[in-house]
């Protein structure tokens, strides 16, 4: 579904800056400057444009919910046209219907259709809080891999830039940690993938 695309980038945005061990080499660091006095990176980014776009996880998640709005869509017009069958065929036997039957046929459609409304906000309710939990899911595996991937580098933040907007109006891309963290990411979600298909 298109919704989650623009939840999960939106919400990756809100989640754009990490904090990381600030700890290390603090007292080297220069105020205000993004490199130690060693010369090493302490600010990075990574692109969550690309980031999205090549992260399995969310591919997978992406056709998940798609299949599944499609399947809801699918099987919310079989019952509504099972609705309208209905109603056709009380129409074309309304002439010889008593005006007791007829109250009786249109309680009958109006409680279904209720019924109907019901089960449609239920589905969805039901898919959009799956969505959500997701989400949660995808934005932990980002925050725990740049945790781990972190305990190597020291970086003191890793930032979330994206080219539609954002905090960050411009990125060097000598800071840009996008494909090492896509990759990590990837790898990880193969091999945790792996044995549940078993």
């Amino acid at each position: 579904m298109k919704k989650l695309s623009l939840i999960l980038c939106s919400g990756l945005l809100a989640i754009g800056c990490f904090s990381c061990d600030k700890s290390a080499n603090k007292e080297t660091a220069t105020a205000g400057s993004s490199t130690s006095a060693a010369g090493e990176k302490k600010t990075v980014y990574v692109n969550t444009d690309s980031l999205l776009a090549n992260y399995q996880f969310y591919k997978d998640a992406q056709k998940e919910f798609e299949n599944k709005g499609y399947r809801l869509q699918v099987d919310l017009g079989q019952r509504e046209r099972g609705l309208q069958s209905e109603l056709q065929a009380i129409q074309q036997r309304a002439q010889t219907m008593t005006q007791a039957d007829l109250q009786a046929a249109d309680m009958m459609l109006k409680k279904k259709g209720s019924e109907l409304q019901q089960y449609s906000q239920q589905k969805q309710a039901a898919l959009a809080e799956e969505q959500g939990k997701k989400m949660q899911e995808l934005y932990a595996n980002i925050r725990e891999y740049i945790k781990k991937h972190n305990a190597e580098n020291k970086f003191e933040f890793v930032l979330g830039y994206t080219l539609s907007g954002g905090g960050i109006l411009f990125a060097d891309d000598s800071a840009d940690r996008t494909k090492e963290i896509v990759e990590g990411l990837n790898k990880e979600y193969a091999e945790k993938k792996g044995p549940e298909k078993k």
